[in-house]
Order: structure tokens, then sequence, then C-alpha cells
């Protein structure tokens, strides 16, 4: 009799809803179908009837949905708070001809979907996405975002308290907000970022030109950072209280003006960073490719090449007050104007295995690969070729205690000593 009366329900609901809507169910979810203009009815229920107001659409649903959006450029209008407001259970994919049955069929490089803030000052994020509840269930998924000009924080995108946002084959390009991250801010979220390009984003009056996270959880995997600037800490990416995984990434040729990091600054962070690129990034004080602080760093596997600081410390990496394990890492003709061409460590516990240290510089001080101010390191398996130092071509030690085994030192120059016969017999 249940059963009988199951199937009785379900016969009349199939009677009552519409067709369009019978065809738009994926899953328990609805889909909608958007293009730059619309087509049909323009009720979103086919590519045939797409809906043309993208942002209009987004605010009226109260529902889990697929959002299907065809190439284009899109506005969230021109208003001071205008923005595309990402709820809880809504997935925007683009990159869409707009007659596509599958969303494998569609092909994000050719059918490029922007969401543009089109450079229109505003107290918003191109996108806002708040109390987002999981990875699964909320997405953003095939766009280039761009144009936005915040005067608060966030240009690109702001994610605020529980924003669980799954970031997937986005490129965030020419954002600007005058406080925290220029292409993304992240407050007491927990993005997972894959496969996404941050380039050109900038924060001319604070921190994090490229992505801010603060007291967030955020997963980075296979993206590149090009070309931000701060003004403040974190070129490409800052990150205050939180946990920090970089995975297969790149940061190349991002700032810090006036800073700290110019690369990646992460401060009273847990930190993880594997396979990951940085190069020709450049800081002030500390930290051309990579600053931490009060930060426990766990960074293995990684390239830093040609990044400096002017003027500062640790070229291509510094560690301060921070406990850091560095493993089969390559630090290469790093610069710095003071200490520790390569790598500087100040108030710092470090462990080095297995890392080679090529031809780095410090220009104006000591410790051409390595300096180790008040701090304690252990070393062993690394090759140190190369490098050059007023004093310490190789590692230059204040107040410092080091334990190094099994190390090779070979063609290390300081100034005052050119056969440095001491240095390279550690």
């Amino acid at each position: 009799m249940k059963n009988f009366s199951f199937r009785l329900m379900l016969a009349l609901c199939m009677i009552i809803l519409p067709v369009a809507s019978i065809s738009s169910e994926v899953y328990g979810e609805a889909r909608y179908y958007v293009t730059q203009t619309g087509a049909g009815e323009k009720d979103g229920s086919s590519w045939e009837n797409a809906a043309g107001d993208l942002k209009g659409l987004m605010d009226r649903l109260d529902e889990e949905a697929d959002i299907w959006i065809a190439s284009g450029t899109y506005s969230p209008g021109v208003e001071s708070g205008d923005s595309f407001v990402l709820k809880r259970g809504l997935k925007l994919y683009g990159g869409f001809a707009g007659t596509e049955a599958a969303a494998d069929e569609r092909d994000v490089k050719t059918n490029a979907t922007v969401l543009s803030g089109g450079k229109v000052s505003r107290n918003a994020a191109v996108i806002t996405a708040v109390d987002s509840s999981s990875n699964g269930d909320t997405c953003l998924d095939g766009f280039t975002i761009t144009g936005g000009l915040n005067y608060l924080s966030g240009g690109g995108i702001y994610l605020d308290i529980g924003g669980s946002l799954l970031i997937n084959q986005c490129i965030f390009e020419d954002n600007m907000s005058y406080r925290h991250g220029g292409g993304m801010y992240s407050h007491y979220s927990s993005p997972l970022i894959l496969d996404c390009v941050f380039s050109g984003n900038q924060t001319p009056n604070d921190d994090g030109g490229g992505v801010y996270n603060y007291y967030s959880s955020i997963v980075v995997e296979n993206c590149s950072f090009l070309s931000n600037t701060s003004y403040g800490p974190g070129g490409g990416m800052f990150s205050f209280s939180g946990m920090v995984k970089v995975l297969n990434s790149a940061f190349r040729s991002n700032k810090s003006s006036l800073s700290r990091g110019g690369g990646m600054n992460t401060h009273g962070s847990t930190l993880e960073a594997k396979g990951c690129v940085f190069s020709d990034n450049t800081g002030q004080e500390y930290g051309g490719g990579m600053y931490n602080e009060d930060t426990f760093a766990d960074v293995g596997n990684c390239v830093f090449s040609n990044n400096k600081t002017v003027p500062g410390n640790g070229g291509g990496m510094a560690n301060v007050g921070s406990s850091a394990k560095v493993t089969e890492c390559k630090f290469l003709t790093n610069t710095a104007d003071y200490y520790g061409g390569g790598l500087v460590n100040f108030e710092s516990s470090i462990n080095v295995s297995d890392c080679d240290f090529v031809e780095n510089k410090a220009v104006k001080f000591n410790g051409g690969g390595m300096t180790n101010w008040v701090s304690s390191m252990t070393m062993n398996d690394s090759r140190f070729s190369g490098n050059a130092a007023i004093i310490g071509g190789a590692i230059y030690n204040y107040n410092s205690s080091s334990v190094i085994e099994k190390c090779v030192f070979s063609g290390n120059k300081a100034k005052e000593n050119n056969d440095i016969k001491d240095e390279d017999s550690e």
C-alpha cells in the first residue's frame, strides 16, 4: 500500500510539473542555462530558452542548482554594492559554446566566460561567497574574473565566514582592492583552489596582491601566481593564522613593494609547500621568494631561483621566529642586499636535508648561501657551490648553533678571503 501511494504521488507530481522543469533536473538539482543576451522565453530552462541576466538568476535562486554559462562577458552591475553573490548550493560552470548537452563537452579555453567588474569603483568584489557549506556543493568552475576595483577587501572574489568553496580552472586577472586580497580575500573560510591562475592583481595600500587568507584553511594545487603586487606583505599570497597547503604551484615575478615575502608571506600559520617554484619574485626586508614568521613550515621539493630582497635579507627564503623543515629544495642565483642570499633564519629552528645552494649572493654583508642569526640549524646531505658574500660565501652563523653532516662545499667565495679553504672544508 505504501509503495502504491508513493507511485501515485510521483505520477501526480510529474503531471503537475512543467516539461521544462523536468528536463532541467539533474540528480535532484536544477540546471539553468545562461547566455549573454538570453534566448526564447529567457527562463533558463534550456539553451534555446537561456536566461540573459546572470546576476538576477543567482539572486532569486534559493535552491541547489547548476548554472551553465556560455562564453561572453557578464557584469554584476555598476552600483557600489553590486556583486555576483554565490549562495550555498550554487555551482557555476563557464566555458560553454551554448549547444552542449554534457559538461565534459565544454572547452574552457576556447569559450572564455568572463565575470567582469569593468574597473568600476565599488565596495564589493566581482564575486561574493558567504556561508558556503562544503567544497562539494558550491563551486566556481571555468571563468575569468577580472576588472574588480574594490575600496574594501577582495577585488576579484570575497569569501566570508564558512565559505568552503571549490574554485577550479579559473583566472583571476587584473583585479585590485585597496585593502587586502587583490585577486581573492578569504576570511574564516576553507577554499579549495585547483588549476587556477592569479595574474596582475594588486593591493596598492595593503597585503596579499594575489590572495589574502585570514584565519582560513586553504588548499592550492596546480596554480600559478604571476606578476601580482602588494604594498605590504605577500605579493603573490599572504596568510595570517591559518593552515596553508600549496602543491605543484608556481610563484613568478610577484612583488611586495615595501615589505616581506614577494612570492608568499605566511604569518602565525602552518604551511605545507611541496613541488612548487618560486622565481623572479622581489621583496623588501625579508624573503624575496618566501617569508615565514611564527610559522611551522614544511617545504619540500621546491625551487627558489632568481628571487631578491632589495634591500633586505633572504633572497630565496626567510624564516623569522619559525620552525622550518626544508627538504630536497634548490636555491639558485637568489640575491639579498644584506644577509642570506639563498636563505636566512632569524631566531628560528631549521632542518635542511638534501638541498642545493648554487650561485646565491649576499651583496653587502654575509652568508651568500645561508645566514643563521640567533638560530639553530641541522643540515645533512646538502651541497653549496659558487655562492658569494663579504663574509661566509656559503654559510654565515651569528650566535647560532649548527650541526652539519655529509655536506659538500665547493667554489664559494668571500670578499675578504677568496681562497676560503676553511669554509669549503666544513
